[in-house]
This record gives structure tokens, C-alpha cells and sequence, in this order.
């Protein structure tokens, strides 16, 4: 084989690795967008929430968004883990990880969020739960809108009334006032774990 062939086989051979990567990378940016997009209205709605209906609160803030699964392709388990503070210095993690007696609901897509691709132009589809539970299409919203703000949220309620009752949060209870001047962070950054990490974020 020529020094010519083999330079223009070569050239041939990183073409199409580049057009492959390529590829692969805008796909993922493609699906990291709709997880941002999601996941920025989730929080708010969470946030919110917990802003509006519970005094005591100092600070909420939120981990990264955990993909698990589908070698983090899939829309299966994708997460987050809100966290809230009281004005004393406690924190809690809303989380299953053993401080509680009692099984705390995850916040996902397994949860309150559903995310997908609509298979005939490939635009973002994402649904929020509203106050009665039923899915009501958001992708056209750029920030929670008012009709998709929280009134009830029963798990949350008893995961926050067993924190506080069991010491881990105090002065926080829900009522009317809400803590209007409680921080929110937010967090769009994207983590691919396995599902054992998940417990490790701090």
C-alpha cells in the first residue's frame, strides 16, 4: 500500500471519528438541555413550596442532577436531593439515607417530572405535577408558572413534620407566614453516578 493510500485512509478514519463524536456530543448536549430545562422548573416548584408553606426556613438549596441508569442516557432515573436549613445552623437532606424511620419520596422522574423527546420533531416534552396530581405539559415555560405552584405536597409534609418532631430541624413548621426571606440555590449541573453514589453527596 502507497504512502498516498494510507494518508488518505487515514484521513478518511478521522473524518468519520469526528463526525461520530460529533454526533455523540450534540445528542448528549441535546438530552443535558432537556434534563436543565426540567429540572430548573422541578426546583422551583419545590423551592417554592417550601418557601411559601413552612416558616423557620433559612436556606433551601439543591444537589446536582443525578443521572443513573441507561448509561445515563435514559430519562428512567434522573434526581435531585433538596436541601433545607433551619435558622439555627441544621441542615436535612430529603433523601432516603437512614436519619429517618420512614421512607423518604424521591424527587425525579420517577416522582413529579416526566422528560422525553417528541418523536416527530424531536422537541422537549416535560410535565410537572399540579395540585391534584395530574401532569400538565411545561416545556413552553422558561420559570414555574403561577397555576403550577404547590398548594399540597403530602409527602413532603411528612418527611418535613418528621425532621422537625425528631429534633433534626427546628423552629421549622408549616403555616401561612412561609419564610419569605429564605435563600434558594439552585443547581443545574449534571452528574452521570452510579446508583451507590447517590447517598455520598454532601
Amino acid at each position: 500500500m502507497s504512502k498516498r493510500t494510507k494518508s488518505i485512509l487515514l484521513s478518511l478514519l478521522c473524518f468519520f471519528v469526528l463526525v461520530i463524536g460529533g454526533k455523540f456530543y450534540m445528542d448528549r448536549m441535546k438530552v443535558d438541555n432537556l434534563y436543565r430545562h426540567g429540572f430548573q422548573l422541578y426546583e422551583e416548584q419545590i423551592a417554592t413550596y417550601l418557601k411559601e408553606h413552612y416558616s423557620g426556613i433559612s436556606k433551601i438549596e439543591f444537589s446536582p442532577i443525578f443521572i443513573t441508569g441507561g448509561k445515563g442516557e435514559s430519562f428512567v432515573n434522573a434526581r435531585i436531593v433538596p436541601v433545607v436549613y433551619d435558622s439555627y445552623g441544621n441542615k436535612v437532606y430529603l433523601r432516603n439515607d437512614g436519619v429517618l424511620d420512614m421512607a423518604v419520596p424521591d424527587y425525579g422522574t420517577l416522582a413529579g417530572l416526566d422528560l422525553s423527546f417528541n418523536v416527530n420533531d424531536g422537541s422537549e416534552i416535560i410535565y410537572l405535577r399540579n395540585n391534584e396530581r395530574e401532569s400538565v405539559s411545561s416545556e413552553v415555560y422558561q420559570h414555574l408558572p403561577e397555576q403550577l405552584k404547590l398548594q399540597k405536597e403530602k409527602f413532603t409534609d411528612e418527611v418535613m413534620t418528621a425532621f422537625s418532631r425528631e429534633g433534626h430541624l427546628k423552629g421549622v413548621e408549616k403555616n401561612s407566614q412561609g419564610s419569605p426571606k429564605a435563600e434558594i440555590i439552585y443547581n443545574l449541573e449534571i452528574r452521570r453516578i452510579d446508583e451507590r453514589e447517590l447517598d455520598k453527596w454532601k
